[in-house]
């Protein structure tokens, strides 16, 4: 039997009552999100699984195409260009001290050969050459603070340097006033209007809370400035007719290492908090019409084998589906292979989407894509889809590079994914190129759907702003020209 998704408890104030009353008699249920002074917004269809399809109430298969909203909510600052990778920061160093003469030409010719700890080692060697000794060991001095860079896959390095500087209740306003400058209503409205029908939502768990960011929590207390900003994303999406999928990027403990060693698998505190965390995101939205699935651990690959990957996911499976939540569970295979999901009927999981990102860092060529899709992903994928009867969602992909066979491979998998039926969200919606890497170095790549890698951009510098200065320059990112990135645009919305 089906059952009935549940909507948190409100107060049934005369406003509300007579609202809902309405609600019901011209739409059957829900109330008006719509702007003030707005006509009412009816729901959006509720989705479900159908064999290997996602379907609407009526029936009709829904092919979910869209975009991720990166660095929103889980704040990738590679994304964001939130404060300086190190390249970048000894450039505004030498600018300073009045040797970007000297430095940039290293930093152009030397700076991709260096790796990790040894690139200061070698920075001070190449100036020295150039400098003298001495000259060289003062300037990397004065580098030598700023490290390690706060320029990461995740915003822990971020978050802890706003806490130091700042405190924890100060960071958290920062970072609430960075995600209103991001994401807001008309990113959605233009999302809509180019075809795409979905938002993935990533998110870390950080964010929902507040208090000092700990490598293992005991307790989760909700940081409501977070929680509005995802209702308020939500009546964004039902307006102009778009789904979202909320996405768990980063779980309490870490279901990955983006954020340093993951604990969540050998610690059931850990495990219980994650599931107090998907019960709350399932109480709080599981009545939004805008909402087509829960993600529920994006990339576990931390996980020491599959059978412990998929116990988490049971685990959460029960508690969302004992609230009598039957939204669509997003399950990510963590790149042990979609053919080590398991039949969905050996853990009485129903209404379930597999899931993998794909990014295939070794690929350096059309021909290298072809022979991936052709020869491996079209035989595993498509007999492990046969065998588990499931729709299958890819989260998250991107082909990287700016460069012809890049985009004819994103092409290529457009293709692929169209041919199959399978849902997807490309990453990301918007990214910033690194403007003095690409000063320097010419480097670009093809990650943002929205995207600039020049041009005026006062970047936010979490060492040395002041509260009042940093802030400004968060709130300035609404009014960045993030313009499309056509050509990846349009293969796109080729299906659409």
């Amino acid at each position: 039997m089906k059952t009935v998704r549940v909507a948190p408890p409100v107060t049934m104030t005369p406003a509300v009552a007579a609202c809902l009353a309405l609600a019901m008699i011209v739409f059957g249920g829900g109330c008006d999100r719509g702007a003030p002074g707005s006509d009412p917004v009816p729901p959006l269809p509720a989705l479900h699984a159908e064999g290997t399809k996602i379907v609407d109430d009526a029936g009709a298969e829904v092919i979910l195409r869209g975009v991720n909203l990166g660095g929103w909510l889980f704040n990738e600052t590679w994304i964001t260009q939130i404060d300086y990778p190190l390249l970048s920061r000894i450039h505004v160093i030498a600018v300073r001290e009045g040797l970007a003469e000297v430095v940039d030409p290293i930093l152009t010719q030397k700076s991709s050969e260096w790796q990790g700890s040894a690139y200061l080692t070698e920075l001070e060697s190449a100036l020295a050459a150039e400098i003298g000794t001495e000259a060289a060991a003062t300037f990397v001095d004065k580098v030598e603070p700023y490290t390690p860079p706060l320029y990461d896959d995740s915003d822990l390095l971020l978050r802890r340097k706003l806490s130091e500087r700042f405190g924890d209740a100060a960071r958290d306003q920062l970072l609430d006033t960075f995600q209103e400058a991001w994401v807001n209503e008309t990113d959605i409205e233009w999302i809509a209007s180019q075809g795409f029908n979905v938002v993935r939502v990533p998110m870390t768990y950080r964010n929902l809370v507040t208090g000092p960011d700990l490598d293992a929590p005991t307790e989760l207390s909700w940081n409501e400035l977070t929680w509005t900003r995802i209702g308020r994303l939500l009546d964004w999406c039902e307006r102009h007719r778009i789904y979202a999928v909320l996405d768990i990027q980063e779980a309490p403990g870490g279901q990955n290492d983006y954020t340093g060693q993951s604990l969540l698998y050998g610690s059931p505190a850990l495990q219980d908090l994650t599931v107090e965390l998907w019960v709350e995101i399932a109480t709080r939205f599981g009545g939004h019409s805008a909402v087509a699935a829960y993600s529920l651990l994006a990339e576990p690959f931390s996980a020491p084998d599959p059978g412990a990957r998929d116990a988490m996911y049971d685990k959460l499976y029960d508690a969302i589906r004992a609230l009598g939540d039957d939204h669509l569970l997003v399950i990510h295979d963590g790149f042990f292979g979609m053919n080590t999901l398991p039949d969905p009927a050996a853990y009485g999981w129903e209404n379930v989407v597999y899931s993998t990102h794909i990014f295939e860092f070794d690929a350096k060529s059309l021909e290298d894509y072809e022979f991936l899709i052709n020869i491996f992903h079209e035989t595993v994928y498509t007999e492990a889809q046969a065998a588990q009867g499931v729709p299958y969602y890819i989260g998250s992909f991107s082909t990287r590079n700016d460069a012809d066979w890049a985009y004819d491979a994103a092409q290529l998998m457009i293709d692929w994914y169209t041919g199959h039926g399978w849902s997807w969200s490309v990453w990301t919606y918007k990214r910033i190129d690194d403007p003095i890497a690409f000063e320097l170095l010419g480097k670009t790549s093809s990650y943002g759907v929205r995207t600039m890698h020049e041009g005026p951009f006062d970047r936010p510098d979490a060492f040395d702003d002041d509260f009042d200065t940093h802030k400004a320059k968060l709130a300035a990112y609404r009014d960045l020209p993030l313009d499309p990135n056509q050509r990846l645009l349009d293969i796109l919305t080729s299906p659409m």
